[in-house]
């Protein structure tokens, strides 16, 4: 689409924010469920809306119009989530009921008001959904980036961080809730074992928010604008709609009766929140770009390309389906801990095989620099492993069967899966009717894109995308 022409909001702002929530819907349930959790859990929900986003934002071509396409993409996501969910946010949801715990096994509590539930849940939020976005801005920089402004950007991203947490040991009264009035109690974590707790997490979310915030400075620093707008985008609205949710206490109010699985249903409405911060950050920042705007960046290396689409998928799937199986083993055989040393043994033996035969592959058959033709002209296959892999999991870890709160989940996920798999086929469709069009920015571009497609030369037969398994063998410096 070129990019004076206005933007189309069914496929840039509606249906990558209807993929991503649905998505979002099944996969941060899941992270919550038998087998996942902290890190793990958060990595089967990165790799899933990384996947996704990839797919929807290329086009079936070498030259890409959007910033944030590159099969890069899906790992970012994967480690940027994966990271931000090494923390806990237990000790806060009390809050919205005006309590702070200070031992929560024996129900000992001091009042607090309900704002300090809304301010924890965005600090919070800001940085679990937006560590991602950060590591997905690096993935499309506007400019080619040189090798040592990677030790700035890491360096204002940690040092900021480092800063955050002298800070927060020099001023405890500013991060602590009621930390000027309860301080003798702050100071016997023996008898008030939830606050220690509570000290852990807080420190943790400012430690994130600090990471966060020195990326973000770093991309202000260098003027790259779509990089901010990208990570402000997902951070504030994921941070207000956390808090927006409350993490369901009301519910408890609302259905005096219910006995549904409110925890769950809190986990799954945070994920459709993360995913309504990533469709509205892929319409205001992944819109297509100007002719210049294109030329500028290049195309890149198609082998790296190559290499990061499938190092994202096979670290987050082998994983994901290392924690689905021990979470199935741990519902219906028990003993989790044995089954998980069992299972790393025969996955990550098979994952080390896989990561071997893919650096082989493309160590092997190298592409040109030069490739015309898609790089990934499988990508359709690649995006449904993801949707089904994961959502069999979820399949997997929600049970028995005889608990009815556990079969509406499952009934639920079968939804969100077939409103996926709509949106999926939907832009494989849309990607197919474009395929044959030669241009890939705008006409004036057409005669060069025709010639470089076509021109003669010892590359030329190998760019096509239908290309037999005679012509590769008949390319320079294949066998």
């Amino acid at each position: 689409m070129p990019a004076n022409r206005p933007r189309d909001l069914a496929h840039n702002l509606v249906l990558p924010t209807l993929l991503f929530a649905a998505l979002g819907g099944m996969a941060w349930a899941v992270r919550g469920c038998s087998g996942f959790g902290a890190a793990n859990g958060c990595l089967f929900a990165g790799i899933t809306w990384g996947t996704a986003w990839w797919f929807i934002a290329r086009e079936p071509a070498r030259r890409q119009s959007r910033r944030y396409s590159s099969g890069w993409v899906i790992l970012a996501l994967a480690v940027g989530i994966a990271v931000s969910g090494a923390r806990g946010w237990m000790q806060w949801p009390s809050f919205f009921n005006g309590r702070l715990m200070t031992d929560a096994a024996a129900g000992k509590f001091v009042p607090i008001p309900r704002i300090y539930g809304f301010i924890w849940l965005f600090i919070a939020g800001v940085p679990w959904a937006g560590l991602g976005a950060c590591l997905l801005a690096w993935c499309g920089s506007r400019r080619p980036f040189p090798a040592w402004l990677w030790a700035v950007r890491l360096g204002c991203g940690f040092g900021v961080m480092g800063l955050a947490l002298i800070l927060f040991y020099r001023w405890p009264q500013v991060f602590l809730p009621l930390y000027s009035t309860i301080k003798a109690q702050y100071s016997d974590y023996h008898t008030n074992p939830s606050l220690r707790r509570l000290f852990g997490d807080n420190r943790a979310a400012i430690q994130h928010l600090g990471l966060y915030l020195g990326f973000l400075l770093f991309e202000v620093g260098r003027r790259d604008w779509k990089n901010v707008k990208l990570i402000l985008t997902v951070g504030v609205l994921n941070g207000l709609g956390w808090s927006l949710c409350q993490n369901w206490e009301w519910a408890a109010r609302v259905w005096p009766d219910g006995h549904f699985n409110f925890w769950r249903c809190w986990e799954s409405s945070g994920g459709i929140s993360i995913g309504i911060a990533y469709g509205v950050a892929y319409y205001l920042a992944n819109h297509p770009m100007s002719e210049s705007e294109i030329e500028a960046r290049g195309t890149g290396n198609p082998n790296l390309e190559r290499l990061g689409a499938y190092l994202g998928l096979l670290l987050g799937l082998g994983i994901s389906i290392k924690n689905g199986l021990k979470g199935w083993c741990n519902i219906y055989a028990g003993n989790e801990r044995y089954w998980d040393r069992m299972l790393w043994r025969i996955i990550g033996a098979l994952m080390l095989v896989c990561l071997i035969a893919i650096l082989w592959r493309i160590l092997r058959r190298p592409l040109p620099k030069a490739f015309a033709a898609d790089v990934f002209p499988h990508a359709y296959r690649l995006v449904w492993l993801m949707l089904i892999v994961q959502n069999v999991i979820a399949q997997l870890i929600t049970g028995p069967w005889s608990s009815w709160n556990e079969v509406a989940f499952s009934i639920y996920y079968v939804l969100l899966f077939c409103l996926s798999a709509v949106v999926i086929y939907h832009y494989h469709f849309r990607n197919g009717a474009r395929r044959n069009i030669p241009t890939p920015a705008n006409p004036r571009s057409s005669a060069r894109y025709s010639a470089s497609s076509t021109s003669s030369g010892p590359w030329s037969s190998c760019c096509s995308r239908r290309m037999t398994s005679e012509a590769w063998r008949g390319c320079p410096g294949r066998s």
